[in-house]
């Protein structure tokens, strides 16, 4: 069980019952639990289109099951579907000093933001989080028919770079990525500061948020983005300001736990000391990516920096400037204690040393555990960390807009995880860097199952070759899972007789933690295919057998040569599915097996050729 510094039971309660969840859901368009009536604070929306289920509320708060939802409070699945977790609580914070005086807005154990735009109604149902994926429509979704575009909420930018319109005339809800949460949220209560790490008068700032993440295999499937727009709503210059992400990891087991940088990627992570009470041998690291941080005036004008849309010459965006820890029982007990912390500092205020050099910095344990050079975390234990971007002004009614990535990664132990999770979160950075505007993969095949005694068929649609996505299809992929939601192991694979076989691109050496040219893709120039007949359970060695459940999958690929990466799969929860074989019933007399001919009969015609059919599903003789 956690132990906490302070206990604070909000006060603020939903308008509906408290809900019983027997287990993490894998899926499906709206599979987040959907309030009923009036709500205050959104404790009950996450995001789950890929590897990872997070939590997100309308209070800066992420990653933190605030109402137990799941059955416990972390926030943060890996994998999606199973009921590990790698982070137990986060939230953005933001310090800064006015006339002198610091005054933190913060989202932790319990919060200091608000639901709603500031000054406006916190108690409005129209403050909830609001989530849409790719496909939605006004009818199949009341969270796009209600998007709030008055109080901020995003549009959808056509290639100019201008709003969007449906056929109607109406704006689109700007969806980025395969889907997207928005919220908007404010620190103007002064009655919500106290929690002791800030418990100061408000900031008076507004913050949009747009949490989004990408349907995908591979490295993006393991991401997730946070786009925060600040406002400055108050009368007040806030001077030397900070924003922060925090995290409270907990990774698998909370007590061994370590923490380190990457000061060239702006990465700060959390990784294991050794094997893992619910991780095992294999635990992942789990880290936060400041893409972009704040902006400020630099009078240089080779000097550009990007925001909403437009180059601003003499300016730059802030990286993570500092990075610090502390343990369980350490927290910060005042905003003067959270300022340091946010500043690079220690609690009380001092500098850090790095002790492998002998200088001064505001990077804690940035060395290179992989290798074991640098300043290294040591004695694990219930780390909590701060990532920060600053100092920067903001008068009134300036705004702001800073990125962060929520990456993890794993390997075949703990320290090549840290390198999957540096890989992983260099293709988001990758991302970033092109505007989230990204190369789509094959639509999904669709997929039917025959269940045969001992046996099963799959067959599948040409869909994914007449929809290929932005590279050149090239060939199917055939999985089996342990579960719905994996591991996958690979079955079969069937491409185009074309010279493209065996597909290398840059992936992580799990036995070494290296990034090496490796096989991504096992062509072979079999050919096309859309069917295959199954036999045997590759995870037990065996013959299948009649009533148990087997999870199958089969996607498409596609391929581009020069491209990073240069192939693209479609995500195995479009294209899965669970099947289970039996004995034919009773009367019912299959006369054909897989792969024999039915001859046909030339009737009539001056034709002289010949043709037979081949069975595929013997079901259907």
């Amino acid at each position: 069980m956690k132990l906490l510094r302070k206990l604070i039971v909000p006060t603020v309660v939903l308008a509906w019952a408290s809900v019983a969840v027997a287990a993490v859901p894998i899926g499906g368009p709206y599979s987040g639990v959907q309030p009923a009536g009036t709500q205050v604070t959104d404790t009950q929306t996450w995001i789950d289109i890929n590897n990872l289920l997070m939590f997100v509320t309308n209070t800066g708060s992420f990653a933190y099951d605030q109402g137990g939802v799941l059955g416990k409070s972390d926030g943060l699945y890996f994998p999606r579907g199973t009921n590990k977790t790698v982070i137990y609580s986060g939230g953005f914070w933001m310090g800064a000093k006015v006339d002198d005086e610091i005054r933190i807005a913060l989202a932790e154990y319990s919060d200091e933001f608000v639901p709603g735009p500031f000054g406006g109604d916190q108690g409005a149902e129209k403050n909830r989080v609001y989530k849409i994926r790719r496909g939605d429509t006004p009818e199949s979704n009341p969270d796009f028919a209600d998007w709030p575009f008055e109080d901020g909420a995003p549009a959808l930018k056509a290639a100019d770079g201008s709003d969007s319109l449906d056929a109607g005339g109406n704006l689109i809800p700007g969806l980025i990525g395969d889907m997207t949460l928005w919220s908007v949220f404010n620190d103007g209560d002064g009655t919500a500061h106290n929690n002791d790490a800030g418990d100061t008068e408000p900031l008076n700032i507004e913050v949009h948020s747009t949490t989004f993440a990408f349907e995908r295999t591979g490295a993006l499937g393991n991401c997730i983005f946070i786009r925060l727009k600040i406002f400055n709503k108050g009368n007040d210059v806030l001077e030397e300001a900070y924003v922060n992400t925090w995290a409270d990891p907990d990774l698998g087991d909370a007590g061994d736990d370590l923490v380190g940088c990457d000061t060239v990627l702006s990465l700060g992570y959390c990784y294991n000391a050794g094997s893992d009470q619910t991780y095992g041998a294999a635990p992942p690291a789990v880290g936060y990516d400041f893409f972009q941080g704040p902006m400020i005036e630099t009078g240089n004008m080779e000097d550009s920096a990007l925001a909403y849309g437009q180059w601003f010459y003499g300016f730059k965006n802030l990286p993570m400037t500092s990075f610090n820890k502390y343990i369980n029982g350490t927290d910060p007990g005042s905003a003067e204690q959270s300022y340091n912390y946010m500043s690079g500092l220690q609690r009380e205020g001092q500098p850090h040393t790095n002790p492998t050099t002998g200088e001064v910095t505001t990077y804690v344990h940035s060395g290179d555990p992989v290798t074991g050079i640098g300043w290294l975390d040591s004695n694990p234990a219930d780390r909590r960390y701060f990532l920060s971007s600053g100092p920067f002004d903001m008068a009134p009614g300036d705004s702001q807009e800073v990125v962060i990535g929520i990456v993890v990664g794993q390997g075949a132990d703990r320290l090549t995880s840290i390198t999957a999770l540096k890989f992983n979160d260099q293709f988001a950075q990758s991302a970033f860097d092109k505007n989230f505007n990204l190369p789509r993969p094959p639509v999904a095949p669709r997929i039917t199952a025959t269940e045969l005694d001992q046996a099963v068929v799959l067959t599948w649609t040409d869909t994914s070759e007449v929809d290929a996505g932005d590279y050149t299809f090239e060939g199917y992929n055939v999985y089996q899972g342990l579960s719905s939601s994996g591991p996958w192991q690979w079955l079969a694979t069937y491409d185009i007789e074309n010279e493209i076989t065996v597909i290398f691109d840059q992936d992580v050496d799990l036995d070494y933690g290296v990034v090496v040219e490796k096989p991504v893709q096992r062509g072979t120039d079999s050919g096309i295919r859309r069917y295959i007949h199954i036999t045997d359970d590759k995870f037990e060695g065996r013959p299948l057998r009649n009533y148990n459940d087997y999870h199958f999958a089969v996607t498409a690929y596609s391929y581009k040569e020069g491209e990073a990466p240069n192939n693209l799969e479609n995500p195995f929860s479009a294209a899965r599915l669970m099947v289970t074989p039996h004995p034919e019933s009773p009367g019912v007399d299959i006369g054909g097996i897989l792969a024999d001919t039915i001859d046909a009969v030339h009737a009539e015609g001056p034709g002289d050729g010949s043709a037979f059919a081949l069975v595929i599903d013997p079901s259907k003789t």
